[in-house]
């Protein structure tokens, strides 16, 4: 067994949260080692890189079948369809980029990178197996755990092979119709990716409604569009088991009903990726979830180690794994940055468009804050007319004191644009009634914080 020297900070994970917060402690002036089994994680194996570029390929399929029709001409009569080869193919290639991306940022520090699996032996030690060197064992001051996570089990009984994340590519035609198990953010991510390329959608969603930690007016718009476009969402309603009769697959459901998709797709949520390292050897303890157990500077009960991006349990989107990167790196290095995870935006792009940053009304009672709301509706605005939707709907939360922007939330055509916006000025304690200072961009979604100004006396 090879002995190396201690290090200041062994970073475990090497997707984006991992390469941020290891580049951040090197340019701090401490030795760095990072640790994963491939540059990129989880994020470019099975992760944002493959729904993200799945959903901005489809958007193109679908505008180009469905909308180019208005202003092309054309002679030909041919069937258009999705190819699933030259898809994964297109996805290779954005990952393959995405990875040299993360090797040329990591090629400008010194950060030791080791490819292998990091397991815990004692609070400050862990052993790296290795495919070339073997077992190498580390000490280190602090660690930073950003392993990701991983498809959480339907535990469903199911005699048809099921799709997910890590499988999506082992369709080769589009199927005629997909039936979604789960209506969280993946789960609508990837019943929208269906409904582009013509399939028909039904997404199964055991709580009362889609996405549950977002904003109960913005998802009551959302779902109304969806259906609109044909989705079918049932609420409510669980799987008891799935089989394949034939050429059909039947979801039988624990209301005694039963349905028929010719794939399933199932996401009900993700984990943190964690319980291959051992951490109980490093005195890590987590919750009756199963979810580590953080400090708001993300320090595990080891107060030597810290966890970040999907590992924390708290938030898996992209910008989270940056923001929460540089919380535990900015606690190791002792630099003082004042940052919250509630000030971190979440936007989705579907259709139509779901984005929110900041508190939503509830978790403004619960804080105490004497609040006011906002609520403007716009439709048959420009940009969403010449784009083809034409119904939008956002909301904003403020201090009825001093008019700071406490939360912003938006459904529709432009909603990311918007939200994007009102995380500058949430973040900045901006208040409410300043947007009447600015002048912005015509035709662009944000004419409408023109007519929300106006609102606010």
């Amino acid at each position: 067994m090879d002995i190396r020297k201690k290090y200041a900070a062994v970073v475990i994970g090497a997707g984006p949260a991992g390469i941020e917060a290891a580049k951040t402690i090197s340019e701090g002036g401490r030795k760095v080692l990072l640790v994963d089994r491939s540059i990129g994680g989880n994020y470019c194996s099975g992760g944002s890189v493959i729904s993200n570029t799945l959903l901005h390929i489809s958007h193109l399929y679908e505008r180009f079948v469905n909308k180019t029709s208005n202003f092309v001409s054309t002679d030909c009569n041919h069937e258009l369809s999705f190819d699933f080869k030259k898809a994964k193919k297109h996805v290779e290639s954005v990952t393959s980029k995405v990875i040299k991306g993360f090797m040329d940022e990591l090629s400008s520090t010194d950060v030791d990178i080791v490819k292998g699996f990091a397991t815990f032996t004692s609070k400050n030690s862990l052993i790296i197996s290795t495919a070339d060197e073997g077992d190498i064992e580390v000490e280190f001051e602090k660690a930073i755990i950003a392993t990701g996570s991983n498809n959480m089990s339907a535990n469903v009984p199911s005699t048809k092979k099921l799709l997910d994340t890590s499988n999506i590519f082992d369709l080769e035609t589009t199927p005629k119709s997909v039936v979604v198990v789960g209506g969280g953010f993946i789960g609508t991510e990837y019943a929208t990716f269906f409904k582009r390329i013509g399939c028909h959608v039904t997404i199964i969603e055991k709580s009362d409604r889609l996405l549950g930690s977002i904003d109960a007016q913005v998802v009551k718009e959302f779902e109304d569009q969806l259906k609109k476009s044909g989705v079918e969402v049932l609420k409510g309603v669980s799987v008891d088991r799935i089989e394949k009769v034939g050429n059909k697959t039947i979801i039988f459901l624990n209301d005694d009903n039963k349905i028929e998709g010719e794939e399933v797709f199932v996401s009900i949520g993700r984990a943190p990726n964690i319980s291959k390292l051992l951490p109980e050897n490093a005195g890590i303890k987590f919750d009756e979830r199963g979810f580590p157990k953080l400090t708001k500077k993300l320090r595990t009960t080891n107060k030597d180690i810290y966890m970040v991006g999907d590992a924390t349990g708290l938030n898996m989107f992209v910008n989270w794994a940056y923001m929460s990167a540089e919380i535990a790196a900015c606690e190791i290095l002792e630099h003082k940055r004042n940052i919250s995870p509630y000030l971190c935006p979440r936007i989705l792009e579907l259709d139509p468009e779901v984005a929110s940053v900041g508190l939503s009304e509830v978790d403004a009672k619960e804080a105490g804050y004497d609040f006011k709301v906002v609520r403007h509706s716009f439709k048959n605005f420009e940009r969403s007319v010449a784009q083809g939707t034409v119904k939008g709907f956002i909301k904003i939360i403020y201090d009825a004191k001093d008019k700071k922007i406490l939360g912003c939330h938006a459904v529709g055509s432009g909603a990311s644009e918007l939200v994007s916006t009102f995380a500058m000025m949430v973040q900045s304690k901006m208040p409410l009634n300043r947007i009447e200072d600015f002048i912005f961009n015509h035709p662009t979604f944000s004419n409408v914080l023109c007519d929300i100004a106006g609102k606010v006396k």
